[in-house]
């Protein structure tokens, strides 16, 4: 039983890790047709599918987008439709915790997805208003589900401790990207945030 658990969370990491690595080589050939130079520090990664300023690349950004968008999207509705241990009879707040964490989940990637559907340079108001709802979302997505995390009887000791920080060092980022103008923070963001996506994947793989 317990060598079963570990290959299902393995394989659920495993298929996390592969859509994220085909984002990231997207991600790499939209900025090779970037009309300027594009650098981290100067440039954001939503430029990357801004069809005015890459008129090219454009395409393989939001592409990217899409499929980690549309797989967050599955990945959170199947959580929600599937039995897990935090369903059971028993659950007690486990159960709000996981379909709080999951429907939070799943808005994010709705609203992500949203974005590269109407990207930066097409409609830049509705856009960054896609994009505040999807960093709601995601940092709800953080509080609850690392609360339901340590509520679960079987689970990694500093899994809740890890979301608690993502969420709070996001927020830090957010603001600090506000006050400071520096564009590298959008990189850093997604970095942080999948980093705990990942570990979150693989523990409810592991004790759901």
């Amino acid at each position: 039983m317990l060598e079963a658990k570990k290959k299902r969370s393995l394989r659920s990491l495993t298929g996390l890790l592969v859509i994220l690595l085909i984002y990231m080589i997207l991600t790499l050939i939209a900025s090779t047709f970037y009309t300027k130079s594009y650098s981290p520090l100067t440039n954001t990664l939503a430029q990357l599918g801004n069809p005015k300023l890459n008129p090219s690349g454009a395409i393989f950004y939001n592409i990217g987008v899409l499929l980690v968008s549309g797989s967050t999207f599955l990945i959170a509705f199947l959580l929600l439709i599937l039995p897990k241990q935090w369903l059971t009879p028993r659950g007690g707040n486990r159960r709000m915790f996981f379909y709080l964490s999951a429907s939070f989940m799943m808005l994010f990637g709705f609203f992500y997805l949203l974005t590269a559907l109407v990207p930066s340079g097409s409609d830049d108001s509705v856009n960054s208003l896609f994009t505040l709802i999807f960093l709601v979302c995601l940092e709800l997505f953080f509080v609850f589900s690392a609360a339901g995390v340590r509520r679960m009887k079987d689970h990694i000791p500093w899994v809740p401790s890890f979301g608690f920080t993502i969420a709070a060092v996001n927020l830090l980022l957010v603001a600090a990207s506000a006050i400071t103008g520096m564009q590298i923070i959008s990189w850093i963001m997604p970095i942080t945030s999948w980093s705990y996506m990942s570990v979150f994947v693989y523990e409810f793989s592991y004790a759901g």
